[in-house]
């Protein structure tokens, strides 16, 4: 599948590692990304109990993966909305390791590494210029014609 995938210069912190200087990017993102996505499967680490709490509370199945638990949720009017305003950590970049956006059954979207390494699936190349563009010009970026997933 045709994809774009975007590196983030990154920082880290005494409780974080590899996560993105800046997240100027994230309400554009779900604004103009996100919108078709049925679920988000969300990833976080299980010394992360802070961040693990308020995902419970709108997971629709929880997952014990060893060292993450997985969490997914259904991206209704209300769960975008906590996602979009809350997911950014008081240190920087995301509350949580790696975010899987869904279109039904088909995996389109993949933030990792706290934000700072970002994936789009199913576009062509204008798509992933015009994807690039709201990321802050020094971003790192690659467009590959085929990936097996």
């Amino acid at each position: 599948m045709k994809h774009i995938k975007i590196q983030l210069e990154t920082t880290h912190s005494e409780h974080k590692t590899s996560f993105p200087i800046t997240t100027s990017y994230w309400q554009e993102l779900w604004d103009t990304y996100t919108t078709d996505f049925s679920s988000v499967e969300i990833h976080c680490w299980k010394e992360e109990p802070k961040h693990m709490e308020e995902l419970e509370k709108i997971a629709s199945l929880i997952q014990d993966q060893n060292l993450i638990i997985a969490y997914t949720v259904t991206l209704n009017e209300e769960n975008r909305e906590f996602l979009r305003n809350n997911s950014i950590d008081e240190n920087g970049g995301l509350k949580w390791f790696t975010l899987l956006f869904y279109k039904e059954t088909t995996q389109m979207l993949e933030i990792g590494q706290y934000g700072s390494e970002i994936s789009l699936y199913g576009i062509d190349e204008k798509e992933a210029e015009t994807f690039k563009a709201i990321f802050p010009e020094d971003v790192e970026s690659e467009y590959f014609k085929e990936h097996l997933m």
